[in-house]
């Protein structure tokens, strides 16, 4: 589905990469490059939805969004903030202000359009009352390691899947309150929050999301860890690298399988 989408983003090359990547996917894309220019943008044009930087001249994307959702028609308009967060604070504070979700400085390119399409409202039944295509099925890949998770994500880009990517625990737990997700694909050694705490806190809040691990054994611990973590259920298959792109994609499908079974379709 083309939208309209408005970049409010004062870093020309941000800018300009978030606009290719969105106008190559199919949607119209306007940009404002300082907050004040941007608000009066959205409630001109009253796009379908807004990316908006966090610090920004003249007024910051907190007064933007604080703005948006006071105005009757622009708060249902999805808002997305874009910026390195690093705190539960900050988080706290971009959800207070009215933003619908954050995606995390620097993007990354492979994901960054289907990160922003699940904030679009999903497209309306047709008129004889039939169900619109539900979509994609969605995979998140987790990995600390930048090159690991694009690498991962271009070997599995002919599928028919929507990817997303996080660079951490913290990261994959934010998207996942977010975005509905089918299957996990997680690194298991990574600083903060290891693979295996992850897939425990995915296991009690989605328990239908099948949750894989894909990871090196750098050591008993971690393997040791990986099979308590396998034997309570809370990781539903531990695959190891170095992996193999056909045998990975065949591993995924059947975790989709899997996740069909739980949901109760086939």
């Amino acid at each position: 589905m083309s939208a309209r989408i408005l970049i409010v983003e004062d870093d020309l090359p941000t800018s300009e990469l978030m606009a290719m990547l969105l106008r190559e996917a199919g949607h119209t894309v306007a940009g404002a490059d300082d907050g004040a220019r941007g608000l009066r943008l959205a409630l001109d044009s009253r796009p379908d939805l807004v990316v908006c930087d966090l610090r920004l001249p003249s007024l910051d994307g907190y007064a933007v969004a604080r703005a948006l959702k006071a105005d009757p028609v622009c708060a249902r308009m999805p808002l997305v903030a874009v910026s390195a967060l690093a705190l539960d604070g900050d988080r706290e504070r971009v959800r207070a202000a009215g933003f619908d979700g954050y995606l995390c400085k620097p993007i990354e390119p492979a994901s960054f359009v289907a990160e922003v399409e699940a904030f679009l409202p999903a497209p309306a039944a047709d008129a004889a009352g039939a169900d619109a295509p539900s979509g994609l099925p969605t995979l998140l890949v987790v990995d600390d390691d930048a090159f690991m998770r694009d690498v991962l994500v271009d070997a599995l880009d002919s599928e028919p899947w929507r990817i997303l990517s996080a660079g951490s625990g913290e990261e994959a737990l934010a998207l996942l309150e977010r975005h509905p997700v089918d299957v996990v694909l997680s690194d298991q050694s990574m600083p903060g929050m290891q693979g295996t705490d992850l897939m425990a806190r995915v296991c009690r809040a989605w328990p239908r999301t099948v949750r894989l691990i894909l990871s090196g054994l750098s050591g008993p611990s971690e393997l040791e860890a990986i099979d308590r973590a396998c034997a309570a259920g809370l990781v539903d298959r531990h695959l190891v690298k170095p992996w193999v792109a056909g045998a990975l994609r065949e591993d995924l499908r059947a975790a989709f399988a899997l996740q069909r079974e739980r949901a109760g379709r086939h």
